[in-house]
């Protein structure tokens, strides 16, 4: 290794020591650490010769140059026994496990930084010289010769990076001028790290970098911060551009933009490196986010005469202001901001106006102000102004309550000629439709203002216009979409108003139809009616809203299903209770929820007598959703240990659930059911041990379905259901040992029909579907006999078992006319599914 020169300022030497010289280095009375204790008898003669020293140095306090010669001489003469390490390293190969000694100084800055010892030399070469040049510039600029200072940084870059950027050391490696010298070792580690990033050549590889760039830029940036605030002075400002490009990027990719540059901003300083202006205006802005507001704005009130007075950084400087302003509550300074802009010659965009308008209207003393803000931006805009503009003003009206400012506003976007509707009492007969306000409520709720779509359907009604129902279903619907437990509150509460406005609907029709011939004889003619009377308690009532739309059985719906979902057993049979004075018939979907919330309670005998009830004596008619809750309330599907007497009865129950399936109209809507339907029956009666009601209805579904068992499916049936439902070791052999039967059972069933004259060549779709149903049957048969039923009892019980399920005819005979009046899908649909 080359013989390193040394001089007085430290700052040009490496600071890395080895352990020994800080032995040597170290006074006598101070504790040797742990370390030096531990090491290998080398160090016991350089304990033995580094001892007299460190006294003499006690006594004498020899100059430090003095030292760093004799270092210099000592260490790094050339000659060979000095160049060994005087405390052992290793370097282990992770793989093999094999470790080595590193012998000599060399060996181990290759193992530290992956560097051979030619790479490590010119690096350090490198590092000498720009610290030398470096120096140089900052003594030619302190005595004022800035102009011989920047002739000789942009002849250093010239040369250096003609010297440098090119690729040494591995293959994937690219050595560029940008990096920071003066932190050699180890100990330093982060720092060189940091470097090999600065040095790839692929970063904002054409002025963007990636995702993977941005992460690693601040990763190593971070992890060597506390490194080089040692000192600061050895990064050069090329690095701090670098950086701050790099971890300033404004992407989708870089979500902690802001507080990267907060921190990388406030170490420049440490550093006094100067920033741009660009780099001061996103450094203000940056702290501003960061929480301190009124820091941030003083010191963009500073730089007016600096940045603001720049023409190329002019706008976008009262921009800033003018954001920052609005957000702190600074609306004279903000409009004074936006008044500079619009005056100047810099032709501004007029939509910097949006924050005053919003910050504007957060008071009321100042709402006419916001108005006439939205009026000027209107203006100045013209005809570019774009739907996202009007939905930014709307929204700023509506969220500090202003609905009748916001009115306006969506009034001027859906009309080209001037309509003002501001302060009348009632609203003119173009807007004041349920069709016009249908279509505002509707993009609010589509745009996730729930909060400002329930404050129109207050104020619509407050002007006489009472709301749709299809509307305030869809408003309560996305509530109980968002999870949130108060707009839980508030889509339960609103549909409650909902209901208790249809009770009162229907108690004023029946009063109305008794009382019909009174009202006609006893009040006077000029007198006030129902609804009048109605209307004069609703308007002076008017401390808290009443919902004066009706519900209808969408919004029972709704409450239903998120009744049933958060499992509120108590709430939905109230609701149930409810629905029968609302004069609302029954529905299939509302069957559906009670039955699955009385099976979700474990009362499986009210869910059957609910089911038979409303089939049988109100007349509604079940759909396939309905069979799918039936047999999942069967006890084989709820329980975990499973009660033999119990499943006797599920045998019988689904046996019935399955025939009423049969006979009852109704035809598939999803995907989702076509798929969980069938393999619900199959492993609700194989569990319940009912063989021959689980090949009766295989049979069937094959005709009046268009079912086939899948693979995997088969798979399944014969491992188990929970052997998919939880990943262990167990189920995955049983998954295994399933899968080499299903093999077998498909072998002996081909080699069957070889013996029969099949030519043995690829099978049809439809020989395979039959090769399934062979299959599924053949499994039925096994696991029967484990329970001592052969399988000709099986075949013989199969007349009787499909004549009591109601499949004899699809069945046993086959029929078609049969078969095409059960059918529940038709074969276009089948296929389609079955493609999903």
């Amino acid at each position: 290794m080359p013989p390193r020169t040394f001089s007085l300022d430290l700052g040009r030497t490496s600071n890395y020591v080895c352990k020994s010289c800080l032995a040597y280095l170290r006074p006598v009375n101070s504790q040797p650490p742990q370390w030096l204790a531990r090491q290998a008898s080398t160090a016991r003669s350089l304990r033995s010769r580094t001892r007299k020293p460190a006294a003499e140095l006690k006594e004498k306090d020899p100059d430090p140059a003095e030292i760093q010669r004799m270092l210099a001489e000592d260490l790094f003469n050339g000659s060979e026994a000095k160049s060994a390490l005087d405390i052992r390293y290793y370097s282990e190969n992770i793989k093999t496990g094999e470790r080595k000694t590193l012998q000599t100084n060399e060996e181990f800055g290759e193992e530290s930084t992956g560097l051979d010892h030619e790479v490590l030399s010119s690096i350090e070469d490198l590092e000498r010289r720009m610290l030398e040049t470096l120096k140089m510039i900052k003594i030619l600029e302190k005595e004022g010769k800035k102009k011989k200072a920047t002739q000789l940084r942009k002849q250093f870059k010239m040369t250096i990076g003609t010297q440098y950027n090119r690729k040494i050391g591995p293959k994937h490696m690219t050595r560029a001028v940008l990096r920071i010298p003066g932190f050699p070792g180890p100990k330093f580690r982060p720092v060189e790290e940091l470097n090999i990033f600065l040095a790839r050549g692929d970063v904002l590889k054409g002025g963007v970098p990636t995702h993977t760039d941005l992460a690693e830029c601040w990763k190593y940036y971070s992890s060597a911060r506390k490194m080089l605030a040692t000192d600061w002075e050895k990064v050069p400002g090329e690095v701090w551009d670098f950086l701050f490009r790099v971890l300033s990027f404004e992407s989708r990719d870089n979500p902690n933009r802001m507080q990267h540059i907060y921190v990388l901003a406030k170490d420049m300083q440490t550093a006094n490196v100067p920033l741009n202006d660009s780099q001061q205006l996103l450094a203000i802005e940056a702290m501003f986010i960061e929480g301190w507001e009124a820091e941030a704005i003083d010191a963009w009130k500073r730089a007016v005469v600096t940045i603001g007075s720049n023409r190329e950084t002019f706008k976008p400087y009262y921009e800033l202001g003018v954001r920052m302003c609005s957000l702190h509550g600074d609306t004279e300074r903000a409009q004074q901001a936006v008044d500079t802009l619009l005056r100047s010659s810099h032709k501004p965009n007029p939509r910097i106006i949006i924050p005053v308008v919003r910050a504007l209207a957060a008071k009321k003393s100042t709402l006419d102000e916001a108005w006439e803000r939205y009026r000027d931006m209107r203006t100045l805009l013209g005809d570019s102004m774009n739907l996202q503009d009007y939905d930014e003003i709307i929204g700023s009206f509506l969220t500090v309550g202003a609905v009748e400012q916001a009115l306006q506003v969506f009034v001027d976007m859906m009309f080209s000629e001037a309509i003002d509707i501001r302060g009348r009492t009632r609203l003119p007969m173009t807007v004041g439709n349920h069709f016009f306000t249908g279509k505002w409520l509707k993009r609010l709720i589509g745009a996730g203002d729930l909060d400002g779509a329930f404050k129109v359907v207050v104020f619509l009604q407050n002007k006489g216009i009472t709301s749709s129902p299809i509307q305030l279903n869809g408003l309560i619907a996305a509530w109980m979409r968002s999870g949130v437990a108060e707009n839980l509150e508030k889509a339960d509460q609103l549909a409650w108003q909902m209901i208790q406005a249809r009770l009162d609907f229907v108690q004023l029709r029946r009063r109305q139809s008794i009382m019909k011939d009174i009202v006609t004889r006893y009040v006077p003619q000029d007198g006030p009616s129902f609804k009048d009377k109605d209307k004069q308690e609703q308007e002076s009532d008017d401390t808290e809203f009443k919902c004066l739309t009706r519900a209808t059985d969408e919004t029972f719906s709704l409450l239903a299903e998120n009744y049933c979902s958060r499992r509120l057993h108590s709430r939905l049979e109230e609701l149930f209770k409810v629905l029968d004075q609302a004069e609302i018939g029954p529905t299939a979907f509302l069957m559906n929820q009670l039955i699955r919330s009385y099976s979700q309670a474990g009362n499986a005998k009210m869910a059957v007598n609910l089911y038979n009830k409303m089939t049988q004596n109100l007349g509604v008619h079940p759909d396939g959703h309905t069979f799918l809750t039936m047999f999942n309330s069967l006890s084989v599907n709820r329980l975990i240990q499973r009660v033999p007497r119990l499943s006797e009865l599920d045998a019988f129950a689904g046996r019935k659930f399955f025939k009423d399936m049969v006979e009852a109209k109704w035809e598939f809507d999803t995907p989702e059911l076509f798929g969980h339907l069938p393999r619900t029956i199959l492993f609700s009666m194989m569990k319940a041990k009912d063989w021959v009601g689980a090949i009766v209805a295989c049979r069937a579904m094959r005709h009046i379905f268009g079912f086939h068992p899948t693979d995997a499916l088969l798979v399944e049936l014969i491992s188990g259901i929970g052997s998919l439902q939880v990943k262990t070791k167990k189920n995955t052999l049983r998954l295994t040992q399933g899968s080499r039967i299903i093999e077998r059972l498909k072998h002996d069933h081909r080699k069957l029909l070889i013996q029969q004259g099949h030519p043995g060549e690829e099978m049809t779709p439809e020989e395979l579907a039959e090769e399934n149903h062979v299959v599924f049957e053949q499994i039925i048969f096994m696991k029967a006999k484990v329970q001592r039923v052969a399988a000709d009892e099986l075949n013989q019980a199969i007349d009787e078992v499909s004549r009591e399920m109601g499949a004899y005819d699809i069945v046993v005979k086959g029929d078609q006319e049969a078969i095409s009046k059960y059918l529940k899908l038709d074969r276009q649909a089948i296929m389609d599914m079955q493609s999903m």
